[in-house]
């Protein structure tokens, strides 16, 4: 198993998630909305949609060369999805600095944009490759 595939199993959130593209600096992954992710409104909740931007940002980092942590973000919700719903989270790394990274995730559903965020993410440490 590599060093990629050991993170990306290791976490639930990623349980039923797709892997769409791996590559340096580019991770995509597709996966539906269930009825645990939602909000009391029947939307899906936005703690559900920073969370999984936070963690897709921390592989897409990775896939850099990097462990990194999150030290700051900002996201911005724009449309509301429901149950059933199938979406994309798209993440680029825009800054890849020796010890500072800048990942941009952007969520969509049948290519509408849902949310977009930007994350900065400090690297603790080097992985031993460069996109396994």
């Amino acid at each position: 198993m590599s060093e990629f595939d050991a993170l990306f199993n290791r976490s639930v959130l990623f349980d039923g998630c797709e892997l769409i593209c791996y590559e340096a600096g580019s991770v995509s992954i597709r996966t539906s909305i269930n009825s645990t992710d939602l909000n009391p409104y029947g939307n899906a909740h936005g703690g559900y949609l920073y969370t999984l931007c936070d963690t897709l940002a921390g592989v897409c980092a990775f896939s850099s060369g990097s462990y990194c942590v999150t030290m700051q973000a900002d996201i911005h919700y724009i449309k509301a999805v429901k149950e059933n719903d199938i979406l994309i989270f798209s993440a680029e790394t825009v800054h890849n600095g020796r010890k500072t990274k800048v990942v941009n995730v952007s969520v969509t559903h049948e290519e509408e944009l849902i949310c977009q965020a930007s994350f900065s993410m400090y690297a603790v440490a080097d992985t031993d490759h460069k996109n396994q």
